[in-house]
């Protein structure tokens, strides 16, 4: 039998974390299973920090290069999860996929500061690097579709840039790339991240999300298996007409 705990801090859920009275949250793992049956479960219950980049605000939201903030809404949603919390310039929601804990986070610093939420949350709860998610919006993918990948550079994304910076210029660990297309024509870059999707681009994120959703939950529960695999490979043609 495998049994997972986490006891959250005592001020959770509200919005004095810093207050002295807080306790840390204690991440408890028992096992009694047999040799033979722990090769058929591979869950590992490390805790999950899993962030979601993007910009604060209601003028933001919607936006391409908010979609990291939406990935973390929905697996919220769907995880039961509450992001009601503010630690370490995050909003924050502490829960489990199955038995396995997570921190979501969705950094309130602004993109380009992202890093200060990230290696703040992961020094406190003593995550390690392999079990930190980072979301964010990728232009080098066409629009809705996702690649998840153990490892990568920053690219020109500054919000990874400075997640990087954070972790003392670390690039092993995992990110969900969400693609939001190109600019077209002469379009200025930031105008683009900053612009709201059209109708027909929206569906394809909304889409994207909920397939999202799914990879991360099988990433948290199996690491990156045959199942991670299968996904990247759907993504890659999905609008590929044959």
């Amino acid at each position: 039998m495998f049994c997972s705990a986490y006891t959250p801090p005592s001020c959770m859920y509200n919005f004095h974390v810093n207050k002295p009275a807080c306790r840390k949250p204690r991440f408890r793992v028992c096992s009694s299973t047999t040799s033979s049956e722990s090769d058929r479960f591979k869950v590992e219950y490390t805790p999950w920090l899993i962030v979601g980049l993007g910009n604060p605000g209601n003028k933001y939201y919607g936006t391409r290069h908010n979609v990291g903030f939406e990935m973390i809404d929905k697996v919220a949603r769907k995880e039961g999860v509450l992001m009601n919390t503010i630690q370490s310039k995050a909003l924050i929601g502490i829960g489990a996929i199955e038995e396995v804990p997570i921190l979501l986070a969705k950094p309130q610093t602004y993109m380009n500061f992202s890093g200060e939420a990230v290696g703040s949350l992961a020094a406190h709860y003593q995550v390690p690097l392999r079990h930190i998610l980072l979301i964010y919006d990728e232009m080098a993918l066409p629009n809705g579709v996702l690649r998840l990948q153990p490892k990568g550079g920053q690219g020109y994304h500054n919000g990874v840039k400075s997640v990087m910076g954070n972790l003392d210029g670390r690039r092993n660990f995992p990110r969900l790339s969400i693609g939001i297309g190109h600019p077209p024509g002469n379009m200025d870059m930031k105008a683009f991240l900053l612009q709201k999707f059209s109708p027909s681009e929206r569906k394809q994120i909304d889409e994207s999300l909920e397939q999202g959703s799914e990879a991360v939950k099988t990433l948290v529960l199996s690491g990156f298996s045959e199942g991670i695999s299968r996904f990247n490979l759907v993504q890659k043609y999905k609008f590929h007409k044959v």
